[in-house]
């Protein structure tokens, strides 16, 4: 152990003895100086998942600046996810640590990125700039909707942002990629390198991402309530502690320290957070601590993490491989599935799970790549809805009213299909003497096309007031029970006297009740169309300018303004093309439209439609990338009121 290691921890100690009210009683009296700081820490009891859960507030610290503080969960692997705070010192110390791997690994730390793929539909994508060494562009990429491409246009996408970049991932998702991309007939060309983490990290996983993206792979031992505590030695199965960032400990069940090469529970110690100090914790792995001289020159202590103990594995492979429980609760987690048992029949392996409908294509597909790689590639991978409670984004389950209920939870995950969507409405709208029509437009149609900002439109036509107090009640009750949902209540002549949304319905639309035709919805004049578009382009052109021109650019959001940029861009381009008698609205066919008539910046239009909609990542906020989202949504909207 360093002197720096010892120095960290006695500072680590001192400031849990003096700020932290759940360590204050079991400190002795004195400070904490780094020649009895190990002793220090080794008088502490353990400290377990409950305990954490139980004692949360307690474990905060005193002082500090909690508005700088973020909060991470773990997977809920014992039936509800942890949340841990983490302060910006351990937030860049483990930024360091990865970095620091990435230059052992790589061979330097210049002319890459480090992009980070999840497949959580909660995660939001976001790039950022490391502080040290500055210029290394760091991205979130949430793959989950890009997921939704098809394989000719997913590939390309994918290839193109990660070569010659620096991929981390899950090991799940990795082995989902390769999958997917096995079905694209392209070329890849290799990251720099892909560093997996997060996961137990098994040989084949490791040999499938080699020969699917032809580049090294390297792992590390990581928590998401303690950060990177270990890094993979290339030669040998083991892990090299990262003292700089963590104090790991193997013991028994009372705690004692093991001697090396007998198998025990890992204690870690994070050395960097001081907003949630968490001292000898136990996050639920085993290892065995190896002592003696590493191949690769490297010193300092070492781990081999085990197989979980049996209790812990859910379902064995043909080789003796296990399905570790926090494997499958990480998995659970990324894909918002509610997994609650696996079982093996013969080579079927089959997931149970607790949610109001059947696993989406996309979830199917990731979670049998992932038990694959876990478990064997010769097994089959089915999943099975079964009844009980709802899943509702984690392990614990909650109830929900029947669908049949006006107003009722729409049963269904984030990414509804619109024929699921309409048939939950048409049992809402059932018994409605008053609707003439009902249909859904919108990128809820595509699923490509959705985005975290998307709404799902619904308008419903009427014979009567569509004001009324029934009618603003009812249109609540629909809007509670879907989210995102918007509902539209109207008249026939309401929709007429506003010709894009007309256009649109009639179009786009998705049938839900009646015909809009028969309800007396017509397609515009061209008269109409370019009056009303002349209107739209003044009002878009002062709300883009405005947002060009704001005080601090690096403070907004380039998702959301690459999403913002392309609706301008969107309606403009339906505008310009209704008028000219092309009957287009759909997204995808407008932007394809825009290509093969060679529209002006339709490859820039393109760009932002597939960063708002997050098949590629966002650049960072402040760039001329970033800006030149606005700017050509800019000249889009003035090249149209110049044409009218």
């Amino acid at each position: 152990m360093t002197d720096r290691t010892t120095t960290a921890l006695a500072e680590l100690l001192e400031h849990a003895r003096r700020h932290v009210p759940y360590y204050q009683p079991r400190f002795l009296p004195a400070p904490v100086t780094p020649d009895d700081a190990v002793a220090a820490l080794r008088r502490l009891p353990l400290l377990r998942r409950d305990q954490v859960r139980r004692e949360r507030p307690r474990l905060w610290s005193a002082v500090g600046d909690p508005r700088r503080w973020r909060t991470v969960h773990t997977t809920g692997t014992t039936g509800a996810p942890l949340e841990i705070v983490v302060d910006e010192a351990a937030q860049r110390a483990e930024l360091a640590s990865l970095l620091r791997h990435v230059e052992s690994c790589a061979g330097g730390r210049s002319g890459f990125s480090v992009v980070h793929l999840t497949l959580h539909l909660a995660s939001v994508s976001r790039t950022s700039v490391a502080p040290d060494p500055p210029g290394i562009g760091l991205s979130k990429w949430n793959l989950s909707r890009a997921w939704q491409l098809p394989d000719e246009e997913f590939g390309p996408a994918v290839v193109e942002e990660l070569s010659g970049q620096v991929i981390t991932a899950m090991p799940s998702v990795m082995a989902a990629l390769c999958a997917r991309l096995r079905r694209w007939p392209g070329r890849l060309v290799p990251p720099r390198l892909v560093v997996l983490s997060g996961e137990h990290v098994t040989a084949d996983v490791r040999a499938r991402v080699t020969e699917t993206f032809g580049c090294p792979v390297t792992a590390l031992y990581t928590l998401a309530e303690a950060g990177i505590a270990g890094h993979a030695c290339e030669g040998t199965d083991t892990y090299h502690v990262d003292e700089a960032g963590a104090f790991v400990e193997v013991v028994d069940d009372a705690g004692q320290v093991l001697p090396a090469g007998v198998a025990g529970d890992i204690a870690v110690t994070p050395l960097a957070n001081r907003a949630m100090p968490l001292l000898r914790y136990l996050p639920g792995d085993t290892g065995v601590r190896v002592d003696g001289p590493c191949g690769c020159g490297r010193t300092g202590p070492r781990l081999r993490l085990l197989s979980a103990r049996s209790e812990r594995v859910v379902v064995t492979g043909p080789s003796g491989r296990g399905l570790r429980m926090i494997d499958l609760a990480k998995l659970c987690r990324q894909l918002d599935l509610g997994v609650t048992r696996v079982v093996r029949e013969g080579d079927v392996v089959v997931l149970e799970h607790r949610d109001e409908r059947p696993a989406s294509p996309v979830q199917r597909t990731v979670v049998a790549a992932a038990v694959r790689s876990l478990l064997g590639a010769e097994l089959t991978v089915r999943t099975r809805q079964v009844a009980g409670a709802p899943h509702r984004g984690g392990p614990s389950a909650s109830t929900a009213r029947s669908a049949g209920e006006p107003g009722a939870p729409y049963a269904g995950p984030a990414l509804p299909a619109p024929e699921e969507i309409a048939a939950w409405a048409r049992r809402v709208l059932a018994g409605e003497p008053d609707v003439r029509a009902a249909a859904l437009t919108g990128s809820a149609l595509d699923a490509a096309s959705v985005s975290r900002f998307s709404d799902i439109d619904m308008t419903v036509v009427v014979a009567g007031d569509p004001y009324d107090a029934y009618w603003r009640s009812r249109a609540t009750a629909m809007n509670r029970g879907l989210a995102t949902l918007r509902v539209n209540v109207t008249r026939a002549e309401a929709v007429s006297r506003t010709p894009l949304v007309a256009c649109r319905l009639l179009s786009e639309r998705h049938p839900v009740v009646g015909s809009l035709e028969r309800a007396g919805v017509a397609w515009p004049t061209r008269e109409a169309l370019a009056a009303e578009g002349r209107f739209w382009a003044q009002t878009a052109e002062n709300i883009l300018w405005t947002r060009v021109t704001a005080a601090d650019r690096t403070r907004t959001d380039p998702l959301r303004d690459a999403w913002l940029a392309s609706r301008f861009c969107l309606d403009a381009l339906r505008y310009t093309f209704l008028c000219e008698g092309i009957r287009v609205t759909s997204a995808r066919s407008v932007l394809r439209l825009a290509v093969e008539s060679g529209v002006p910046q339709a490859e820039d239009i393109g760009h932002a439609f597939a960063v708002g909609r997050e098949h590629r990542p966002p650049p960072m906020a402040g760039t001329p990338e970033a800006d030149r989202f606005l700017l050509d949504a800019l000249s889009c909207v003035r090249r149209l009121r110049d044409s009218l």
